[in-house]
């Protein structure tokens, strides 16, 4: 038996974005918010994960999974594989977009419910060893959460090193999951606890995808390599520049270009999507994205 990787976006969109399936997402955001009996997430509506433009300069941002409870607070999922170096940004930046989509005009700001942005992430964003962070908005004096609408959780996987035998809880059962199941060949009887991690291995069993679905996981898998090989040789380039002009100034270069890099990656993958999706013309998502009409063309083939 073969499981496919669930940190490649295709797979993890399937995992968790999945409406016959909203017990996984469900299991998973308890696990990773700590929720306690009472104030549990019991159900989820699976929203569209496009944020569109209101105005025309304005970013169109596509996130993994969008979701809403039952007390109205909004979800946001994002898996993240290549390195961003602003994703901190980049998750405050998507959370105030559905948080300023909520209000119509004439509605109270009462009606605003929390947006909770949860990223996992396959490189390290934090200096701090803290596999799994919990970002609030707190009083610097009094350290009391008042201001509740705002927060953001992070999963850095490279520091999760336990082993199998060493998992506490939901928490670790799913960072387990979501960094070895490739690699096994059964399902181990540690993570067939609850039915939703039972759900969650019959969705990344291989046998379950059609030849055409596994098509595209093969060519996103290549996507996410290329990435690691483009920055890796920025980073590579940066080194060199550093020994010939500095190596402070080098580290800058190779950071920028690696940034520059995962800007434009990032870009193709949003004009993927809607060239996939097949409802925006050429001229239109070379607009939105601000790659040239050529550059989508070579995409489209």
């Amino acid at each position: 038996m073969s499981f496919l990787n669930p940190t490649t976006d295709i797979v993890f969109k399937r995992l968790f974005g999945n409406a016959q399936h909203t017990n996984i997402v469900i299991s998973f955001l308890n696990s990773i918010l700590m929720r306690e009996e009472g104030r549990k997430i019991v159900s989820v509506v699976i929203n569209n994960p496009y944020n569109h433009q209101r105005h025309r300069d304005d970013k169109l941002s596509i996130v993994d999974v969008t979701c809403t409870d039952q007390s109205g607070a909004q979800y946001i999922v994002e898996m993240q594989s290549s390195y961003q170096e602003d994703f901190g940004e980049r998750a405050q930046y998507y959370s105030a977009v559905a948080l300023s989509h909520q209000l119509k005009k004439g509605d109270e700001y009462e009606r605003v419910h929390p947006v909770i942005f949860i990223g996992v992430l396959k490189f390290k964003l934090f200096e701090n060893p803290d596999y799994v962070s919990h970002h609030l908005i707190l009083d610097q004096k009094t350290q009391k959460h008042i201001l509740r609408h705002l927060e953001f959780h992070f999963i850095e996987l490279p520091k999760f090193t336990k082993e199998i035998d060493q998992l506490l809880g939901d928490v670790d059962a799913w960072i387990y999951f979501l960094k070895n199941a490739s690699d096994f060949r059964t399902v181990p009887v540690e993570l067939q606890h609850t039915e939703s991690m039972k759900d969650a291995f019959q969705i990344v069993t291989e046998t379950n995808w059609t030849s055409e679905e596994l098509y595209d996981y093969e060519r996103r898998l290549d996507q996410e390599r290329q990435d690691r090989s483009r920055l890796n040789s920025a980073k590579k380039e940066g080194r060199e520049e550093g020994r010939q002009e500095g190596r402070q100034e080098g580290r800058q270069e190779g950071r920028q270009e690696g940034r520059q890099e995962g800007i434009y990656e990032a870009l193709c993958m949003i004009a993927c999507n809607l060239l996939t999706a097949d409802v925006l013309s050429i001229e239109k998502i070379a607009q939105l994205t601000g790659l040239s009409i050529e550059e989508i063309e070579k995409l489209k083939k």
